[in-house]
């Protein structure tokens, strides 16, 4: 699979002892195909791995939409926010068509990790 976009978010309630981790991986694979994993568990842990495939984009792009959609009511049911921990993108990937603006502007970013597939990394802190 080749990989075109990352985005991952943490949510973390040391009090609660919440700890969690949502990666959400866009790419295409041999029959041209578009593809997306989704990974998701405690922090530190294997967790658990969805993939999706579908010729259409828009039907990868509505799955993205719900499962970030989601992550949004996580305070009301684990007790803490997702916030966005990393994004990478391939250059010249629109990555504005996967991640709709008005959902990912409801992410409280925090130390966000940049990546190009060019190996640039940048450090964003906030």
């Amino acid at each position: 699979m080749e990989n075109l976009l990352t985005v991952a978010f943490e949510a973390h309630n040391a009090e609660k002892n919440h700890h969690r981790h949502y990666q959400v991986t866009v790419g295409r694979d041999l029959l041209d195909d578009w593809t997306v994993s989704i990974r998701y568990g405690r922090t530190g842990q294997d967790g658990r791995e969805l993939r999706y495939a579908a010729a259409e984009a828009k039907q990868v792009q509505a799955i993205i939409r719900e499962r970030l959609h989601r992550r949004l009511s996580a305070p009301k049911r684990i007790g803490c926010p997702y916030r966005l921990a990393v994004f990478s993108a391939a250059p010249g990937f629109d990555a504005s068509c996967w991640l709709p603006g008005e959902i990912m502007v409801r992410f409280q970013p925090t130390n966000v990790l940049l990546r190009a597939q060019s190996r640039n990394i940048f450090l964003f802190w906030n």
